[in-house]
């Protein structure tokens, strides 16, 4: 068994990783942390603690010059902040391990291990496998969804006090009864925690109320012991030091970008004595953050030092301050009566003195939904024609369909937009969805019978997660082979025709199925696709959102197995959804069947002789070029290449070359040419802006096809002495993730933090 390092042993090689970061050279020889060679003195221990302090300002105007090497990367985030404050950090395997085991620990402390833990409505992406998120305005659908999934198993919910304080609002006015037991614990984290808002959510949800506390760039956690209540600080992970109130960390598993004595920006209080609950390690007392003092009665105060009790009647209220004037938000419960308000008002007086106060009355919780659908929903034959012909922001936004397809549209917007994110899985929602529309007589109307088919293909495709997922995955696209035989049985040939891009769904789910169901099936699709429509098949805009869709899934799938590609050459998904960008208008049966063989890692296997025949036309040879490197006949790869370096004409077909021998050389063994390849960058997908925390990419072009090439770069840049653009390489290198970016589109605006008492800038 191996030992487990000390603390200071920690604290050491995190030391010698951040030494070599040119962002920490100059304050680490100030201190005399390290000699003029940049190895730690022998002394480091007394000298660590006259180091200077690293604001996040410094370290957000200049993130690259942080970064100590970019071989070890696996995780990625951003901290929060508004998006100008916001910056990329990356952590390694070992930090990611650490993260998830600390998680665990703490629920052990609470028996709480075992349970799946519920964000809701708040900024906070799921941890582990069963962790899920509820995101979006908290609604009549988020309610729904939300008591769905405690009726199937207890959860823990976890939330901004904010946020998890406006859903027990919202499920006191809509008069839900939560089952008894359906929730385990309410953990609230991300803000300072109320008696208040204990008072509620303990009220609402009949569970333990943990204070959690985290800043999740700097390594630093803790939970609140269930003995005393205590905060407990993860001392294994992160070393603590307050400095005048000023918190201090050292994240001490982060040696990718290690931030040694950070300013978190947080004020706390350690504890001096240990906790009766006989638990070791630090503990402390969160009092607020350094830019958000409250001036009350001329003194200032740290937020978390003001006792803000509940009030009968009051289910919480809001206070925001200035200089001579104050205004109260109040949700009053269905009961509250003026008189109610009188205890909090004396309240306020008593704490903040006197001055004028506007006090507003929120509107209790209404379900203006059921109007706004019979207002504004349009009916199914116009839903079709959006969902196949239009831009879908309109329809994503707007009620689902009045009539026939209103089901089939529900499930759809479920499966591009689902309000509960859940890492590799389908919502339970969404599969209860697909078994009753599966389960459905067929539509009168064959335009609705068919997208219903569309739509149940696409449900087929991420179905495939784990071994039981694939089982079903296949029974359902058999019956919908069934379902669509009989549904073109009873289409004349010009309504076939009108359903042509149908063609395409049918292909998709065998792009995520195992090998031996896509090969054994793939002939026999090509039949049903030749019979019904012997004209050829057309893609439409519904095709391109369902390949983004199957392709991000499909690329997933084929890096859990082995495969010639990889680990080379990923994300996967990058390249398939890149050729996507690039030959969008140019889909055919060809190209399904490349990707088949991609992503199965079979050369041949789906494409015809006749098809994969090398002619001059750039698409053809490029097909062929991806065949010989499936094959990694490097002799084929190489010939291929240089004619269509002779056969590229416009600067996209110069672009994709480029791309195909950067591919080529990750495959085959070959090594990047640092200089070589940032010219091709630059020329190709623009410059990136070194200096910018965000480090995004500047160019026209789509950056996405180059993720594998930048991922490739960004080490051997590290270990050059180019820190910054080894840094800009990997911002610019985020793999594709659906479920990421439905996460950060729903809960942009709606899901963010908000304080209970606050400064109030906007005087008269």
């Amino acid at each position: 068994m191996t030992r487990e390092s000390t603390g200071a042993e920690r604290l050491q090689k995190v030391l010698m990783a951040a030494a070599r970061a040119p962002g920490n050279r100059s304050r680490f020889l100030r201190a005399g942390l390290i000699d003029a060679s940049g190895e730690l003195v022998t002394a480091w221990q007394s000298a660590f603690h006259r180091l200077q302090p690293l604001s996040k300002a410094e370290l957000r105007s200049q993130p690259g010059q942080f970064l100590a090497q970019a071989t070890d990367v696996v995780f990625r985030g951003k901290t929060s902040g508004t998006q100008a404050e916001a910056f990329t950090y990356f952590a390694g395997e070992r930090w990611n391990q650490k993260r998830i085991e600390a998680r665990q620990h703490r629920l052990k402390q609470w028996n709480l291990e075992s349970l799946p833990v519920l964000n809701l409505a708040s900024r906070l992406s799921p941890v582990r496998l069963q962790d899920s998120s509820l995101v979006g305005p908290v609604d009549p659908a988020f309610l729904e969804i939300l008591l769905q999934s405690l009726r199937t198993k207890p959860r823990i919910l976890r939330g901004y006090p904010s946020r998890l304080c406006e859903v027990a609002i919202a499920l006191h006015h809509s008069q839900h009864r939560l089952q008894p037991g359906s929730v385990a614990a309410v953990i609230a984290t991300g803000e300072c925690l109320f008696e208040c808002q204990r008072s509620l959510l303990h009220r609402t949800f009949a569970a333990p109320v943990i204070n959690e506390y985290g800043c999740q760039e700097s390594g630093m956690s803790g939970l609140s012991c269930p003995e005393v209540g205590r905060l407990h600080l993860d001392g294994d992970r992160c070393l603590y030091e307050v400095i005048k109130e000023e918190l201090l960390t050292t994240d001490l598993y982060n040696h990718t970008l290690p931030m040694v004595r950070y300013r978190s920006g947080d004020v706390l209080q350690l504890c001096s004595g240990p906790c009766p609950c006989g638990r070791p390690g630090p503990t402390a007392q969160v009092l607020g953050r350094q830019e958000e003092t409250i001036r009350l009665k001329g003194q200032d105060r740290w937020s978390a030092e003001l006792d803000l009790p509940a009030f009968a009647g009051v289910l919480a209220y809001q206070i925001q301050i200035a200089t001579k004037r104050r205004r109260l938000w109040v949700q009053p419960s269905l009961t509250m009566t003026q008189a109610d308000l009188m205890p909090l008002k004396d309240w306020l007086v008593a704490i903040a003195g006197t001055a004028a106060t506007e006090i507003l009355i929120e509107s209790p919780f209404a379900t203006a939904a059921a109007s706004y659908t019979s207002l504004d929903a349009v009916d199914s034959a116009t839903w079709l024609q959006q969902v196949s012909g239009q831009a879908w922001s309109g329809w994503l936004n707007n009620p689902l369909p009045l009539g026939s397809a209103q089901e089939t549209a529900a499930l759809l917007k479920q499966l591009v937009a689902p309000r509960q994110i859940i890492l590799q899985r389908l919502p339970s929602q969404s599969q209860k969805q697909i078994q009753a529309l599966n389960q459905s007589q067929p539509e009168r109307s064959g335009a609705v019978e068919a997208m219903k088919i569309r739509v149940l293909l696409w449900a087929t495709g991420l179905m495939t997660a784990t071994a039981s997922d694939l089982l079903q995955a296949k029974s359902l696209y058999l019956s919908l082979l069934e379902r669509l035989r009989c549904w073109a049985e009873s289409q004349s040939q010009t309504e076939r025709k009108s359903a042509a891009a149908l063609g395409f769904d049918l292909l998709a789910p065998l792009l995520t199925l195992d090998t031996p169901t896509a090969q054994s099936l793939w002939q026999t699709v090509q039949d049903l696709i030749q019979s019904y429509w012997p004209q050829g098949i057309t893609a439409d805009v519904f095709t391109l959102h369902h390949y983004l869709a199957v392709l991000d899934q499909a690329g997933q799938n084929a890096q859990r197995r082995p495969h010639a590609w990889v680990p080379a050459l990923r994300p996967l998904s990058a390249l398939l959804l890149g050729d996507l960008h690039r030959f969008a208008p140019e889909l055919d049966l060809a190209m399904m069947a490349l990707w088949a063989e991609i992503v199965h890692g079979c050369p041949a296997a789906f494409t015809t002789a006749e098809a994969i025949a090398p002619s001059p036309s750039f698409r053809s040879l490029w097909q062929a070029q991806r065949q010989a490197l499936l094959r990694q006949d490097k002799t084929a790869v190489t010939q291929h290449l240089s004619s269509l370096f002779d056969l590229a004409q416009s600067p996209g077909q110069v672009a994709q070359v480029w791309l195909e021998k950067g591919y080529a050389a990750l495959v085959l063994g070959d090594r990047l040419e640092p200089t070589v390849w940032l010219d091709v960058l630059r020329q190709q997908i623009g410059s990136w802006n070194q200096t910018a925390g965000a480090g995004s990419p500047q160019g026209v072009a789509n950056p996405m096809p180059w993720v594998p090439i930048l991922r490739t770069l960004a080490p051997e840049l590290a270990a050059a002495g180019q820190p910054a653009i080894a840094y800009a390489c990997l911002v610019a290198a985020a793999p594709p993730n659906r479920h990421l970016s439905n996460f950060d589109r729903q809960t942009r605006g709606v899901n963010g933090k908000q304080s209970v008492i606050s400064h109030w800038s906007a005087e008269p």
